[in-house]
């Protein structure tokens, strides 16, 4: 009789637990997922906040949360993940009733891109383990990383130079009665804008600086287009980063600055194209879109897509072209500012396999920018 009376007792326990499971598991339960930033750049680490809370008296101890993102973020816990394609997460939790739990993942930002997590599974199980039950929580969670930095001071000569023409065609279409700032006196400045009052002030030059009566900027542009079948992503990833890097210093001389490429933005599709501005707004700008570029697709065609926009830039423009892409068609569109003597400069980044390749009459305007192999 007693022997009958346990497992009928059992048998109710079970039955119970399983109907309140069933019907109750995740009422008043909340997931949320969270990173620490909302933007960061290649190299830097983030946290991966889970956060659970169960506001019921129904305790889950066996509680799963599986989620999918990139493999590009590399968590430092590698327990209950899988990497294939992507980085999958299984989580095995235990929440009790009224109970919030947070837990950490620390991951590094092992590749610039612009990464989300789109929603998250959560799965339970009863006290004896006889069925799952799945939920879907959506989180619409993305993260921007953004290229990473290049060392600049290998490019102090070449920019100093091209600085120095761009500042040169801004002098010249100078409005004298439109007043806009004061900044540090430069080598280049003519001693007429040096503004007395305001350096004997601070103890050093300083100099006005005047609006313009007509519009100039730097016209940066990107080409991902390879020379051959075989893909080099190294080169691909260094052009970009070397975009950002020459947008940001034009952009803190208070040059604008626009960015056209034949690549494809991964949100929308379409080309990605930044038009010209300044200020940290447009740094935040010009960092977010280079973030997106996708270099999964294959790229059209630079002089099919931008040869027209190259060639009609404006007199005052200055041309910055990084390409390790140099066949026939591109030396045909470049012929024309070296026979007008146009002022212009040519980055062509280059490793072990991509080495520069072009005639002798575009030695003046390039500037080789040697990869280097990253050692096993």
């Amino acid at each position: 009789m007693i022997l009958l009376s346990a497992m009928l007792g059992a048998l109710l326990l079970y039955l119970l637990q399983n109907y309140f499971y069933h019907k109750y598991w995740n009422k008043n339960l909340s997931v949320k997922l969270s990173f620490s930033e909302e933007a960061a750049v290649e190299g830097e680490e983030v946290i991966l906040y889970e956060t659970l809370m169960n506001k019921k008296l129904l305790p889950l101890p066996i509680l799963k949360v599986k989620f999918m993102t990139s493999k590009y973020l590399a968590f430092q816990d590698m327990n209950n993940s899988n990497i294939t394609d992507n980085f999958y997460r299984n989580d095995l939790i235990s929440i009790m009733m009224y109970q919030k739990l947070t837990r950490s993942l620390t991951f590094l930002c092992s590749h610039r891109g612009y990464y989300s997590i789109q929603n998250a599974d959560v799965v339970c199980s009863d006290l004896f383990l006889t069925f799952e039950k799945v939920a879907n929580y959506d989180m619409n969670l993305n993260l921007y990383v953004y290229p990473g930095p290049v060392e600049l001071t290998k490019f102090e000569t070449p920019f100093k130079k091209m600085l120095g023409t761009v500042l040169t065609r801004r002098f010249m279409n100078e409005d004298p009665f439109e007043f806009r700032s004061i900044r540090e006196y430069q080598p280049y400045d003519n001693i007429k804008s040096v503004n007395w009052k305001a350096s004997a002030k601070t103890g050093s030059l300083k100099v006005n600086v005047n609006d313009y009566t007509s519009s100039q900027q730097v016209k940066l542009f990107i080409n991902l287009e390879a020379d051959s079948i075989w893909k080099h992503e190294d080169l691909e990833e260094e052009s970009i980063r070397i975009a950002a890097a020459f947008a940001f210093a034009f952009i803190k001389q208070g040059i604008p600055t626009s960015i056209h490429t034949n690549t494809r933005d991964i949100i929308t599709g379409d080309l990605l194209t930044i038009p010209a501005g300044s200020g940290a707004s447009h740094i935040k700008t010009i960092q977010e879109a280079l973030s997106r570029i996708d270099t999964t697709k294959a790229f059209p065609s630079f002089v099919a897509t931008l040869g027209e926009e190259f060639q009609t830039s404006g007199s005052s423009d200055y041309i910055i072209l990084i390409s390790f892409y140099q066949k026939a068609d591109l030396q045909e569109l470049l012929l024309p500012f070296i026979e007008n003597r146009t002022d212009f400069s040519w980055i062509i980044p280059t490793n072990r396999e991509v080495t520069i390749t072009t005639g002798d009459g575009f030695e003046p305007y390039i500037i080789p920018w040697e990869v280097k192999a990253f050692s096993s």
